[in-house]
């Protein structure tokens, strides 16, 4: 009798009613059965999509964004990054924290560990990534009430779109770039799927639920907390969708409760001060004005435009959504999939007066719209599947043709799929791209890997900056530094600029994060930027070469494009079509070995920026911070070093009486003195950015950033207020006319 029902039964939304209403009827062994073959169109999938990504290997973590998120997690997993902390990563910047991505934590990433860095890894790692997308897809559609082949249609069109089978792909190129996007989809499809089936029974069956659902959400804090900022908006549009949703009381006010305990716990055990600290503590809030917005665009605004600029799968798949959710909101039968339609519709018109609001008036300086979207593809791709598998249902009864059986057309989905995406990766092109990984040595990174490289163990000889761009006239922006590193990159295989000097164990001073603190931007902008250069959130334009700050921040080489009579040694020049790249050595970097003895009080952080760029200010005699206690009788520290243990940095140094060490790294509330043998070190902000340790006697201690949702949450939060004490958005941009002539 199930056999007569399901042959019946056709692939649109029509499905679902006869579905349920039969599901007491079918027995243990239909179930089990049920689950081989859905597994087995799952790894006909994937097996299907793995080919596929090995023809287009070279589009896989594709670009600048490719080669840092693989080098990333290869020091993650090598240094063993803590998985319930952040901590400092002295490989960019002052060594704040890693990029805000524990990639220890994504399965994807665990399962490719073992191969390496090469092709097999990254196959692995994309294949793991579409089997988890697909899944919870399927998961989410079903919860929806969705039917199977509806839901199984929607995660192979979600696949086909997202990930890189046609060119960089049918949509925009996330998934190319940093493909660990997919698995935060994937976690945040899953959690609302729970959200939606708890409550339905009793508490017991109830419980497995709600464990899921808060796992999740403290797993999504620690793997990446900006992620889960930008699921922010589909976790609500979940929540309030399925509590509107319920079918009973009880069901409902099970959801509120589930809720608001949610809620609370993310207030009262940390991440919500976490979250909280991360954007408050960002320059982007302290310097909106100043930033520039290069998003303020429609591109960015939604796929819903980017018909001429990337291709039409992304506008008709938002059209076909719209028509799938109009086509629920006027069907009653189903109640779930309606109020989604009419939740999704109202989102979706939020969302796009909002980035209509961002263009008009310009004022936001976060990330864009349109990256909020990415966790709402996968709803457009249920609607979408449920308007089409609509239409063809018309069309069978038009024509008087009996519907094929449900496992034909999901075998043939998955096949035609999977044929599909091998096709699309056999036909298009898929050129080298012009920042490989890994990157090619170079003269430079052969010599700087000699003089500065670093290991666990190894003592800290200096950082490298990139300054290029200096040849340029008028005012630079990021795009044009990097349209210019791609060119070089191109050329000899090396960027030279990040993941080109790290994975050569060099520390670099670019910094590349939507959390660049303050200090750091308002210290370096001024410092070492040109009045003329454009500045973003995420990323700093650095073309003034100023020696003496330089040193004072850790930096012992500098990369440029053009010749420099300054306070430094010409130690190497590297010819290029058109141009010559050129590495000069600064004397006496601050290696952790400045002691200065004259201390200054700071009034305000501009005052502090004045002072720094006084031709006089000597940052190796004189520091600028509060420093408790009598500063009287200070002596030089002797013998003072620090070693470098891939998540810490073991401080060590002797003094005779009472000691400063100015420390080339970033201050912040989150460090700590761990395993302090001897010294009883005291730190404090010392010249607005860095770490200024007071001691005596003979010092032995490690210094480790230890801050996350879950432990210390509150640090990066007091860091914001410290610097907002010291007014650090009065700080004035660079005046014009005060900068110095490439030289």
């Amino acid at each position: 009798m199930i056999a007569k029902i399901t042959a019946a039964i056709p692939f649109g939304a029509e499905s679902i009613k006869v579905e349920h209403s039969t599901a007491s009827m079918v027995p243990k062994a239909g179930w089990q059965s049920s689950l081989l073959w859905s597994g087995a169109l799952i790894l006909l999938w994937v097996a299907g999509g793995m080919v596929a990504f090995y023809l287009k290997r070279t589009q896989l973590f594709a670009g600048f964004d490719g080669g840092y998120m693989r080098n990333l997690a290869q020091r993650q997993f090598e240094w063993y990054v803590p998985l319930f902390s952040a901590s400092m990563d002295w490989f960019q910047g002052l060594g704040d924290i890693f990029f805000p991505t524990n990639m220890r934590l994504l399965p994807a990433f665990i399962v490719a560990s073992p191969f390496g860095g090469g092709t097999a890894a990254k196959v692995v790692t994309y294949g793991c990534i579409l089997a988890e997308l697909s899944l919870a897809i399927i998961l989410f559609g079903r919860s929806l009430g969705a039917s199977r082949q509806v839901s199984i249609g929607a995660a192979l069109l979600t696949g086909l779109i997202f990930f890189p089978f046609y060119g960089s792909a049918l949509i925009y190129m996330i998934a190319a770039l940093t493909p660990q996007v997919g698995t935060l989809i994937a976690a945040a499809l899953v959690l609302a799927a729970a959200f939606l089936r708890f409550g339905l029974r009793n508490w017991l069956a109830d419980l497995p639920f709600a464990l899921l659902i808060l796992t999740l959400l403290g797993w999504s804090m620690l793997a990446s907390p900006t992620s889960f900022i930008l699921a922010g908006p589909f976790f609500l549009l979940c929540s309030i969708s399925g509590i509107l949703a319920a079918s009973s009381r009880a069901e409902r006010w099970c959801k509120i409760s589930l809720f608001l305990v949610a809620a609370v716990l993310l207030v009262v055990t940390g991440p919500a001060i976490y979250l909280a600290g991360l954007l408050l503590g960002a320059a982007a809030y302290t310097f909106p004005r100043e930033l520039a917005n290069d998003r303020a665009t429609f591109y960015f605004a939604s796929i819903l435009f980017h018909w001429n600029s990337v291709g039409p799968a992304g506008p008709l798949l938002v059209i076909f959504a719209v028509a799938g959710s109009l086509q629920a909101i006027f069907d009653r039968r189903y109640r779930t999939l309606r109020i989604f339609a009419i939740t999704l519709l109202t989102y979706l018109g939020t969302r796009l007066m909002f980035a209509v609001l961002t263009i008009v008036f310009d004022f936001w300086r976060g990330p864009s719209p349109l990256y909020f979207e990415f966790f709402v593809i996968p709803l457009y791709a249920i609607f979408a599947a449920q308007f089409l598998a609509r239409v063809l249902d018309r069309i069978h009864h038009t024509l008087g043709w009996r519907p094929p059986a449900n496992m034909q057309i999901e075998l043939s989905l998955v096949v035609g799929s999977a044929v599909l995406a091998i096709a699309f990766a056999a036909s298009t092109p898929s050129p080298e791209h012009r920042f490989p990984f890994p990157p090619k040595p170079t003269p430079f990174t052969e010599l700087l890997a000699k003089e500065t490289g670093m290991r666990p163990g190894s003592e800290f000889r200096g950082r490298t900056a990139n300054m290029s761009g200096r040849l340029m006239a008028g005012s630079v922006t990021w795009f044009d530094l990097h349209g210019r590193d791609s060119v070089i990159s191109k050329e000899i295989g090396n960027e030279m600029r990040l993941a080109g000097l790290h994975a050569f164990d060099i520390p670099g001073f670019f910094e590349y994060t939507a959390t660049i603190s303050p200090a750091f931007y308002a210290t370096t902008s001024r410092l070492l930027g040109l009045s003329t250069d454009i500045q973003m959130r995420s990323v700093s334009v650095l073309r003034n070469i100023e020696p003496r700050i330089l040193a004072m921040l850790g930096v012992r080489f500098v990369i440029t494009d053009a010749l420099f009579d300054g306070t430094a040694t010409l130690r190497a020049s590297l010819p290029m079509k058109g141009e010559t790249l050129y590495l000069y050595e600064i004397a006496r970097p601050n290696l952790g070995d400045y002691s200065p003895t004259i201390v200054s009080k700071p009034l305000a952080a501009a005052d502090i920026i004045r002072r720094l760029g006084g031709s006089d200010f000597d940052p190796s005699r004189e520091i600028i911070a509060d420093v408790p206690g009598n500063t009287e009788g200070l002596i030089p520290a002797r013998s003072s070093r620090l070693t470098f243990d891939g998540v810490s940095l073991k401080l060590e140094a002797e003094s005779s009486g009472r000691s400063i060490l100015l420390l080339p790294l970033e201050f912040s509330r989150c460090l700590e003195t761990t395993s302090v043998r001897s010294g009883e070190p005291f730190l404090f902000r010392a010249n607005l950015l860095e770490t200024g340790v007071l001691f005596s006697g003979q010092l032995d201690a490690t210094l480790s950033l230890r801050t996350g949702p879950f432990l210390n949450p509150g640090c990066r939060l007091r860091d914001y207020f410290d610097v907002t004490s010291l007014r650090i958005g009065e700080v004035p941009p660079r005046a014009s006319g005060t900068d110095q002539p490439s030289r």
